[in-house]
């Protein structure tokens, strides 16, 4: 199937449409990094839901929205970065919630350990109000005043792994498909019912990482991944890329969800168990290929990883289809 001007404007000219029907459309995008899939589903008029399973590092769309929209997004998985205007970043992880404006821009998502699943709820106030009005009476859901008390002046708003979100969100992952439709309108109302009582009030203080390191951070993550048979200090890399180490170490959990050797060792992991399964080589190579010359240590971290030795993991049909589907998405 073709995608319209439309869908092309919301996910990029490279989209694929998978499926379409009245209520439902399914999209992917594809490149040599990944893949990224978007299940969407109209609600109401000017509201949608979609579900996200990002498996790629990045990609790019122009959005060029013809009305106001704002986006209510909940990361059950993974990590996303949120960009500013004025340089800075933020990160939201398994459990975050958010609200943002989406602006006519080009937006570009990042994803840093090419791993996000969630969902988000696209609404075009000027469309959708019209409904709310019908369900709560005209004015007792304002939506462009939920937008403009939310985001603010950055344009964003958000709460960090908030029990209330979780609750809401969790019967979203649930649903059978039958019942989705009639379902989606039930939690919709009670998403938005929500936000109209909540105001700006409860908004978090979250860490903001500038520009210049996050690009410095994003350089060491490429060095390290690429160069794993080589062995880095800490202080060898905060000299080398002209950062302070305190500045270096929590910048890199920031964006990448965890410490900078933490983080070494399971991509290693995870690139000995794609040659594990593909390749004829030997552990021991293997183990060499990842930056440890002795086998025993290899097996030791891949099993502290992994959960099983290089060997049975190799043996292990099971544990190549459990690999497969949640390891390699996470940290290749």
């Amino acid at each position: 199937m073709k995608p319209t001007l439309e869908e092309k404007s919301l996910y990029g000219e490279g989209v694929q449409v998978l499926n379409r029907r009245a209520d439902r459309s399914v999209y992917q995008i594809t490149d040599e990094t990944g893949n990224a899939k978007m299940i969407s589903y109209e609600v109401f008029e000017g509201i949608t839901v979609v579900y996200n399973e990002v498996h790629m590092q990045e990609f790019s769309v122009d959005i060029n929205p013809s009305e106001e929209v704002f986006e209510i997004n909940h990361c059950r998985e993974g990590r996303i970065e949120c960009e500013f205007q004025n340089g800075d970043y933020l990160y939201m992880a398994d459990g975050d919630f958010s609200v943002n404006r989406k602006e006519g821009t080009r937006h570009h998502s990042y994803f840093p350990i090419s791993h996000y699943h969630g969902v988000s709820i696209t609404v075009v106030p000027k469309l959708a109000q019209r409904e709310l009005d019908h369900h709560f009476g005209t004015g007792q859901i304002n939506l462009e005043q939920i937008c403009r008390a939310l985001c603010g002046r950055r344009g964003f708003f958000l709460i960090r792994e908030p029990e209330w979100a979780e609750h809401i969100f969790f019967e979203l992952y649930c649903l059978p498909e039958q019942i989705r439709k009639d379902y989606f309108k039930l939690k919709v109302l009670e998403v938005l019912l929500f936000l109209s009582t909540i105001g700006g009030e409860t908004n978090q203080p979250s860490v903001y990482f500038p520009r210049g390191q996050v690009e410095k951070i994003k350089i060491i993550q490429k060095q390290i991944t690429e160069h794993m048979d080589k062995k880095y200090t800490l202080e060898q890399l905060a000299a080398e890329h002209e950062m302070a180490l305190t500045a270096m170490k929590s910048c890199f959990k920031g964006v990448f969800g965890s410490g900078i050797y933490s983080y070494i060792k399971r991509y290693r992991m995870s690139a000995a168990a794609k040659m594990l399964l593909e390749t004829e080589h030997t552990i021991l190579h293997i183990a060499n290929c990842v930056g440890y010359e002795n086998g025993s240590k290899f097996a030791a971290a891949f099993k502290d990883v992994m959960g099983m030795t290089p060997r049975e993991f190799r043996q292990n049909r099971e544990g190549k289809q459990y690999f497969l589907h949640d390891k390699m998405s996470e940290w290749s």
